[in-house]
């Protein structure tokens, strides 16, 4: 996905690892099945009660890390025969269960509350007095010797099913309530939750803060955040129906204030935007968000009050390159797409998580143009890609998985959200968002499943979108398609074959919408063919009097999977330089990344060195010519090191990193040691470890103590290490393991141990590492166990397995054991020789090429043999599909 990534997680979602590692798989080299042989698969229970309002009366202990209370929870009756409600409640000390005031029977086993609530009331309201000290859901912090800075909070994460660790409750999506909390916390904290702040008042020892939310939302929104924050406000103005101000506030830890503002700026016109475009004015009563330390993920959208992790806050440097709009949109859309609109199950869950993926890129069109929202798109395309190649593919609504977080991958995420802008590009932005605000009006403050989004899309398009939605959502993978290009008599051929193994449903052949945008080389004007594909195999002949300047193959994105495309060199260079649209560019700038001539170094570095060119064209010429790695494209390389915009800096800083040469240690070396951006610091550190050179040894050592947002240049350091294959580099490694150093460093460090040893010391060294209280850490940890490919860590694996609390690191952990042995430590080694071998060959190129350019100008060529040309047939023509796949490499 090229140099840009994303660098802040999301909420439930696995990316946010430091560059390098997000959305490398450190799986086997090959997919395998998303679900386990003992996965379940996943309905509804029963609800006999409808509950209706859930009161919380809790006191938190910091020091006993626990809360103590009571709830209350007003319920309606469904079943008339019901007698019984059952409540999901784990590790409670329960003191009394009444019902209707009096003392009720129950049964509890830990896990189930089962309350006997009689066989006539329509009504009733269970009240539960307990306490618990969670280990899951609600988080305490606190400073202690080696982390002195930390500040004393707690927080909740209920997503997905954690509110059950907290207070008694019906703990799925589909049951919807409206809430209030009176929360106990120490004098000087504050403490914020959903809907408005009804009351806050002295009590002894401490504050209580009482809050109502008086609109139903599902269990896993719910918030409780307590801490000492600084507070800032504003307004957003909402036009349209029910025109209105929405309070903001921004709770931010003390010193942060101007950080805050710098990264929150954009708020309020995102929600007049998102309001306007959805044409549903923001539906709450206000908006929230509150940024904590530790927290697990990058940001979650509790209804009216999003939490934040520390690393959203921007300093100015980091604010050069680095932005929060993303996660900030993200978490925004799902005030919308997720807590107005709730997925019915978790199979479902990509109406949440795809929708806010999507809005994400719908904003930064709005703010910063169609290119950015292309090139996002375009960057979501490969991350997903990269789980489909090298993790597994399954459908996006999957029924099948062992615990809900399973599913929150980048098939949930990037796919959903890619699924949406493919939809958006068929029916036109105007029916588009005539069929989502249809959605939205039809199931506010209800439950979805993915045939309402179909119905509406359907309603207002009067299209039959069934079989798109049955590709795109219901089954796994995705097309990966070859297109080759070519031209003669007055006939373009376009011949395209799907190549897509069908391994665990992957059909053969999928509906794929090919269009092409043809430049008519006499008169200049674009003309547009629409395609299909729906065989294997198809050739496409397309009347072209004149041989066209140059082709753009899918230029708006149409086809969500894997397309390659081949076609005659001067026609790319032409499409460089004139197509009309950014992707276009960039289109050409990846493919001619695998012609190495001297025109195409030529055309790809007059490119990146064009100041006016969008950045993401830049970057992509960057990468082409670091993959080509010619003497030519070093010394354009070397030349672009210092262009204004730090994205291309990066770029091309990493680009020089393939070149393994003293010359490129010499070129890097000043960006790793100072540039104005953090982010081109870091890069130019990982592209140093790439180059192999000793001479990096010592300056990456220097910049591993770098202060710098989110750790970053520590971070690139650290992988610029791994990549140099210096055995010195070890006893600092394992050092920056070990707690006390930052999350981040932690994590990259764990990452890098098994690229320099493979013995023993570092086996158990992992191994420890496996019972670190942070889960993200032992999710890194599993990988490099994984990349290790010692099978004797299965054990330790195993049993760390059996206890764990955090799902996605009993998912990694069952997929390594499954994975763990000799096929991928093979892979690695071959995959180790086929770059020794490329890089030769291109030496003996780059040689080659010397001594042709010191051949006599005057030297004859002897004569190619002339071949008489074929006549093409005019029309469509299709081929047997062959009886081999090609897996994808």
């Amino acid at each position: 996905m090229g140099i840009e990534h994303r660098l802040h997680a999301r909420c439930a979602g696995l990316g946010g690892a430091s560059h390098g590692h997000e959305g490398h798989q450190h799986g086997a080299a090959a997919a395998r099945p998303f679900a386990f042989s003992s996965s379940p698969r996943h309905f509804e229970r029963p609800r006999p009660f409808a509950i209706e309002h859930i009161a919380l009366d809790l006191a938190l202990d910091f020091d006993a890390r626990s809360v103590s209370g009571s709830v209350s929870i007003e319920i309606r009756r469904v079943d008339p025969e019901a007698t019984t409600i059952e409540l999901d409640a784990v590790g409670f000390a329960i003191a009394s269960v009444a019902v209707a005031g009096k003392p009720a029977r129950y049964v509890y086993d830990g896990a189930r509350l089962v309350v006997d609530v009689g066989a006539d009331a329509p009504r009733a309201t269970v009240a539960v007095v307990y306490s618990a000290t969670p280990r899951k859901g609600l988080y305490f912090l606190d400073a202690d010797e080696h982390v002195p800075t930390r500040p004393k909070q707690a927080w909740t994460q209920f997503q997905e099913e954690d509110a059950r660790h907290v207070f008694p409750c019906h703990d799925k999506p589909h049951a919807k309530m409206t809430t209030e909390a009176r929360i106990r916390v120490p004098a000087g904290f504050y403490v914020l939750s959903n809907g408005a702040l009804a009351g806050r008042e002295a009590g002894s020892g401490g504050e209580v803060f009482h809050w109502k939310m008086e609109e139903p939302h599902a269990s896993y929104l719910v918030t409780i955040v307590a801490g000492e924050f600084s507070e800032l406000s504003e307004l957003a103005p909402v036009s349209g129906e029910g025109a209105r101000d929405v309070p903001l506030t921004y709770l931010v830890p003390k010193g942060r204030e101007e950080d805050a503002r710098r990264t929150f700026a954009r708020t309020p016109e995102m929600i007049t935007w998102f309001s306007e475009l959805l044409g549903v004015p923001y539906p709450w009563n206000k908006y929230a968000q509150v940024v904590v330390s530790d927290f697990i993920f990058g940001g979650m959208e509790n209804t009216t009050a999003t939490t934040m992790y520390e690393h959203i806050l921007l300093d100015e440097r980091a604010a050069l390159d680095v932005t929060s709009d993303d996660l900030i949109a993200h978490e925004l859309a799902h005030q919308w797409f997720g807590d107005l609109v709730t997925c019915r199950d978790w199979s479902e869950g990509w109406l949440n998580e795809g929708f806010a993926t999507f809005m994400e890129h719908v904003w930064r069109e709005h703010h910063l143009g169609r290119d950015e929202y292309e090139y996002g798109v375009r960057n979501d395309l490969a991350s997903y890609l990269g789980e489909a190649a090298g993790r597994y593919r399954r459908p996006i609504v999957c029924q099948d998985y062992d615990a809900p977080l399973d599913l929150f991958d980048r098939h949930l995420y990037e796919k959903g959200g890619l699924v949406l802008h493919v939809l958006r590009a068929e029916l036109g932005d105007a029916l588009f968002w005539k069929g989502v605000s249809t959605y939205l009006r039809r199931h506010a403050r209800g439950v979805v499943e993915t045939r309402d989004l179909l119905r509406a899309l359907e309603e207002v398009s009067g299209r039959s979108l069934g079989r798109r939605f049955e590709e795109l959502v219901h089954r796994p993978g995705h097309p990966e398609v070859e297109v080759q290009l070519s031209w003669e008599d007055g006939v373009l051929r376009c011949a395209a074959k799907q190549t897509q193994a069908t391994a665990d449903g992957v059909p053969s052949a999928f509906e794929v919408p090919i269009v092409l945008s043809i430049l008519d080389s006499e008169t200049g004007r674009e003309r547009r063919e629409k395609l299909r594909l729906g065989a294997r195999i198809d050739t496409f002949s397309i009347p072209c009097p004149s041989r066209p300047r140059f082709v753009v193959v899918d230029p708006e994105m149409r086809i969500l999977g894997d397309v390659t495309v081949k076609a005659p060199a001067d026609m790319l260079r032409a499409q460089l330089v004139d197509a009309r649209t950014a992707r276009g560019r960039w289109l050409a700038a990846q493919a001619l990344g695998k012609i190495d001539d001297p025109p195409t170094i030529e055309a790809l570095a007059a490119r990146l060195a064009d100041d006016h060119e969008f950045w993401g064209v830049r970057v992509e010429c960057a990468e082409s010519l670091g993959r080509l790695r010619a003497r030519e494209g070093f010394d354009a390389l070397v030349r672009a090191r210092d262009v204004a915009h730090p994205k291309v800096r990066r770029a091309v800083v990493d680009a020089l990193g393939r070149f393994r040469t003293p010359a490129a240690v010499e070129a890097l070396k000043p960006k790793a040691l100072r540039d104005e951006s953090y982010l081109v610091e870091a890069e130019a550190a990982r592209a140093l470890g790439k180059t192999r050179q000793p001479a990096a040894f010592e300056v990456l050592l220097d910049l591993m103590a770098r202060p710098s947002w989110a750790d970053v240049i520590a971070s690139g350091a650290i992988d610029g290490l791994s990549a140099l294959r210096d055995d010195r580099a070890l006893p600092h490694l394992f050092s920056r393991t070990r707690y006390g150093h930052p999350t981040r460093v932690r994590r990259a460090a764990a990452l890098a141990i098994p690229k320099l040893a493979t013995d023993r010391r570092a086996r158990e060294h992992l191994e420890e590492l496996l019972d670190d209280a942070d889960p993200i850490l032992r999710m890194d940890v599993v990988r490099a166990l994984s990349d290790l490919g010692d099978s004797r860590s299965r054990s330790a694996l195993r049993a760390r397995g059996e206890v764990d609390l955090d799902a996605r690191v009993r998912r990694r952990i069952r997929e390594v054991v499954r994975d763990l042995g000799g096929e991928r430590k093979q892979n690695d080694e071959l995959k180790e020789t086929v770059e020794r071998l490329e890089n030769e060959q291109r030496d003996l190129r780059a040689r080659l090429s010397k001594l042709e350019a010191l051949r006599p100008k005057d030297a004859k060529k002897p004569a190619a043999p002339q071949e008489k040309a074929k006549p093409v047939k005019r029309g469509k023509t299709q081929a047997k599909a062959p009886s081999r796949s090609r897996k994808k490499a």
